[in-house]
């Protein structure tokens, strides 16, 4: 694989969160692949309110969801996005 340098402006309301946001897209690229990474740049366009369900429903830091946490999601999922 070939790594490319690129140019690209961001906006962002002060340095602190220009950080945030490239740290968000290393991590994002780090951590999915090619095609996972362009799925879930797909979603999130076509669906911009899933960020704030997905906000809704993450767990708390260090906190496991349980079967029943799960089953709690996918019915709430199901009722907004159905």
């Amino acid at each position: 694989m070939k790594v490319y340098s690129i140019s690209q402006s961001v906006e962002a309301k002060d340095e602190a969160q220009l950080k945030e946001k490239l740290q968000a897209f290393k991590d994002l690229n780090d951590n999915l692949s090619h095609d996972d990474f362009v799925g879930a740049v797909e979603v999130i366009v076509s669906n911009p309110e899933i960020v704030e369900f997905i906000k809704e429903v993450m767990p708390e830091d260090g906190k496991e969801l349980s079967l029943f946490d799960y089953l709690g999601i996918a019915k709430k999922a199901y009722a907004k996005f159905a």
